[in-house]
C-alpha cells in the first residue's frame, strides 16, 4: 500500500521546505505538538533530504520510510516485568553512543542526521548528556528532537533548538484522508481518528488498532455501571500496557467530550469532572514511578 500524503500542518512544512532552499540548516531543531499529526514522518522526509542536498521526497512514495545509512534514529524501547508493559527511559548511554556516531564523516550523504523520537524519555541525566552534545557543534551533523511532551524537555536544550510547531488537524484535513483511505472507513472513523491523521491510517492498516477503539467505546459504557469487583479487574487488566491504557483513556475523554456536545451540554458538570479526572490519570501515568493499577483503580472508582 502507498503512502498517505502529509496532512495538515502546513506551516510545518512550508518552513521545512523553506530551510532546504535556502540551505544552511540549524544545528538541532525540536518538533512537538500532538501524537499521531505527522511529527516523525516529516522529521525523517527532512533528515533524508538533509543528507541528500535534495527537496522533500514525494510523501506518497513510500520512501520517506527507506532510511538512509547516514541517518540515526532511536526512540524508547518496551520494557515488560511480570506482565506489564511500559516505555523505558532512554539511557544515558545511548546518548554517549549518539555522539560517537555523530563524530564520524557521513557514509554517503552530505551530512549526518539524528532523530530521536519521544525526546521526553530521556530523563534529566540523560538530557543533560545531550545537553553537551548540543554544546559542541558539528558542521556535518543535524539533531531532530520529536516530542508530544514539550514541558519535559529541559529549558537549556528547548532554548538550543529550532522550534517546529505541530498542532491538531482540521476536518477538512482529515476528510481528505479519510477520502485517500477510502471505502466505508471514511464516515465510521475519521471523525474517530480526533485529529490525527497518523491515528487514522494506522486504524485503516492494524487491526489491534481498531480494536482499541471499538474495545474502548463499549467498555466506556460498561464502567458507569460496573460493580467495584468489574471495575479491578479492568483496572489490573489496562495496567499490563501503560501505553495501551493511556490511548483508551484518551479515547474516552474525547468520547465524553462528543456526547456532552452532542446532548447541547447536559449534565456537562459531570461530563467534565470525568475528563479532568481522566486527564490526571494520564499525566499520572506517563510517570514511570506511578503504580499503574492503583492509579486506574482509583479513576473508576470515582467515575460517573
Amino acid at each position: 500500500m502507498r503512502s498517505m500524503n502529509f496532512i495538515g500542518n502546513k506551516k510545518a512544512v512550508s518552513f521545512i521546505e523553506k530551510t532546504l532552499e535556502k540551505g544552511g540548516a540549524s544545528q538541532a531543531y525540536l518538533f512537538s505538538g500532538p501524537e499521531g499529526v505527522g511529527k516523525l514522518f516529516l522529521a525523517k522526509a527532512f533528515a533524508k533530504s538533509l543528507i541528500s542536498g535534495g527537496s522533500l521526497p514525494d510523501f506518497e512514495s513510500g520512501d520517506v520510510e527507506k532510511l538512509p545509512v547516514d541517518l540515526i534514529l532511536f526512540k524508547p524501547e518496551i520494557e515488560e516485568k511480570k506482565g506489564i508493559r511500559k516505555e523505558r527511559d532512554i539511557a544515558v548511554e545511548r546518548i554517549r553512543d549518539a555522539k560517537k556516531d555523530l563524530s564520524l564523516y557521513p557514509y554517503s550523504g552530505k551530512m549526518k542526521v539524528l532523530i530521536v523520537d519521544n525526546a521526553h524519555r530521556m530523563n534529566v541525566a540523560s538530557q543533560n548528556a545531550f545537553l553537551k552534545l548540543l554544546e559542541e557543534p558539528n558542521s556535518t551533523s543535524v539533531i531532530i528532537l520529536v516530542t508530544h511532551e514539550y514541558s519535559k524537555m529541559l529549558p537549556t536544550i528547548r532554548s538550543r533548538c529550532q522550534k517546529v510547531g505541530f498542532g491538531l488537524v482540521g476536518p477538512e484535513d482529515m476528510g481528505t484522508a479519510a477520502d485517500f483511505l477510502g471505502g466505508d472507513f471514511v464516515s465510521r472513523y475519521a471523525e474517530a481518528a480526533m485529529g490525527r491523521p497518523g491515528l487514522l491510517f494506522r486504524m485503516s492498516t492494524n487491526q489491534e488498532e481498531l480494536a482499541l477503539y471499538r474495545d474502548a467505546s463499549e467498555e466506556l459504557a460498561q464502567m458507569s455501571s460496573a460493580d467495584l469487583n468489574r471495575k479491578f479487574s479492568f483496572a489490573e487488566k489496562m495496567s499490563k500496557d501503560v501505553d495501551g491504557a493511556i490511548k483508551t483513556l484518551n479515547m474516552w475523554s474525547w468520547m465524553i467530550r462528543k456526547k456532552a456536545l452532542a446532548e447541547n451540554g447536559a449534565d456537562l458538570d459531570s461530563s467534565y469532572g470525568n475528563i479532568s479526572k481522566i486527564e490526571e490519570t494520564v499525566s499520572a501515568l506517563k510517570n514511570t514511578n506511578a503504580n499503574a493499577r492503583l492509579v486506574l483503580e482509583n479513576l473508576l472508582i470515582n467515575i460517573r
